[in-house]
């Protein structure tokens, strides 16, 4: 509800979503490779060579989300299995701990 005497109510924090996408570059043998990483689940969509492969890619799932608010299925993860395990394949985030701590 907007109150008119709260005259930074438009200023105030807006939460940020729970899944988005980013581009990380990754050195592989001599090579720069680009990625669409999902985060915080940290699945990796797409690898190019090309940086504006990945950014448009990046931009349209920032702005659609396919998925919605569930993210990728893994099986669209297209790392090896060696750094899948490697890198653990999730990030610190859990749902349920983070409520528990704020007490939500």
């Amino acid at each position: 509800m907007k109150n008119k005497y709260n005259k930074n109510y438009n200023n105030q924090r807006k939460r940020q979503p729970s899944i988005y996408y980013k581009t990380e570059m990754v050195k592989i043998k001599d090579e720069i490779i680009w990625r669409v990483v999902e985060m915080p689940s940290k699945l990796v969509l797409k690898e190019s060579f090309f940086e504006e492969d990945v950014k448009n890619i990046v931009k349209f799932q920032n702005k659609h989300k396919t998925f919605g608010v569930f993210g990728f299925p893994p099986f669209f993860d297209c790392r090896t299995e060696q750094e899948k395990i490697s890198d653990k394949g999730k990030s610190n985030y859990n749902p349920i701990i983070s409520t528990q701590r704020t007490g939500r």
